[in-house]
């Protein structure tokens, strides 16, 4: 089969297409035929040699989180499911260096999802890490109906998906983006937009309920100005803060700090799709490439200037 992997983590590293062997499912597994899947910031700066104390399983690599696609087997100690079972889901790249950049992908049980008749491969590819983190980023601020949230970056992945599910649930959303998505976030149905290069952050409206850094790129010292008190930061990315000081600080501080670490979660993916039944749901595909051209959706992805998700078409 096919996989787009590399050998070596560094800033210099190429990945490319290789043949490699077809996996096989261990217990607990199913194997997967992916049709599509999706870029994530994650899945390079892994490659890059980011996050080198987090990652496990060694090299070679196989990039990729996100799928789409069908179950092709199933191991043992699975029920419930069938080879051809419409299929979506992530893995986790930071302890599995089998990704979804390959046309078979073997994945933990609990990280598949059951893909909508409704829902395409796109959508499915695209949705998975995105959705599920927008969800979890407002359960851990308690996102509810009259809530103000700010979604700082909100025309990238993870971003777009967050101003429409704290909408959903009746928030007023506050979106920062560049001048060139004001049409963009404003459609998702952000209340305000707040142009990040023209408005300096010291400008910005404060006493938020929720601030969600989807970028991230919030100096902490601007967290407590932002939010009002016992208000919520939410980031997409860990740091060491989140391991060590924030959970006594978030006991005892003027604002509690959260991030995310994405894991299964039925609740949330249960929540995506009402949303897409209702039509309340739009997850944008920037552009779509072959797996032999996933090095040019690395390169926009790296310039930080995508609004929505990148594609790549594996079969």
């Amino acid at each position: 089969m096919r996989a787009f992997r590399y050998h070596a983590a560094s800033p210099g590293t190429t990945p490319r297409v290789e043949e490699v062997a077809v996996p096989e499912p261990a217990p607990g597994e199913l194997l997967v035929r992916v049709r599509k899947a999706s870029l994530n910031p994650v899945d390079w700066k892994i490659a890059t040699g980011s996050f080198r104390i987090l990652v496990r399983g060694g090299l070679p690599r196989t990039m990729g989180s996100d799928f789409s696609g069908e179950v092709a087997a199933v191991g043992a100690r699975v029920s419930g499911w069938a080879p051809g079972d419409p299929v979506l889901g992530f893995i986790d790249p930071f302890a599995r260096p089998q990704g979804t950049f390959a046309e078979f992908v073997p994945v933990p049980v609990d990280f598949v999802t059951r893909r909508p008749p409704s829902m395409d491969d796109a959508l499915g590819a695209a949705l998975s890490c995105v959705g599920v983190t927008a969800v979890t980023l407002c359960d851990l601020a308690r996102v509810g109906r009259g809530a103000s949230v700010l979604v700082n970056g909100a025309s990238g992945g993870v971003g777009h998906l967050a101003v429409q599910v704290a909408k959903s649930r009746g928030a007023l959303v506050a979106a920062t983006a560049s001048a060139s998505r004001r049409e963009f976030v404003t459609a998702l149905g952000a209340d305000t937009f707040i142009d990040y290069g023209a408005e300096p952050l010291e400008r910005w409206p404060m006493a938020f309920d929720a601030v969600f850094d989807c970028v991230p790129n919030l100096p902490r010292r601007s967290h407590r100005r932002l939010l009002r008190r016992g208000g919520h930061y939410a980031s997409t990315l860990p740091t060491a803060w989140t391991y060590t000081l924030d959970p006594l600080l978030n006991r005892i501080g003027r604002v509690v700090r959260h991030a995310v670490m994405l894991q299964p979660n039925a609740a949330a993916m249960a929540e995506l799709f009402e949303m897409h039944a209702a039509g309340r749901l739009r997850c944008e595909v920037a552009g779509e490439f072959e797996l032999e051209d996933a090095a040019r959706a690395i390169e926009l992805s790296r310039a930080g200037h995508v609004a929505g998700k990148l594609i790549i078409r594996v079969a």
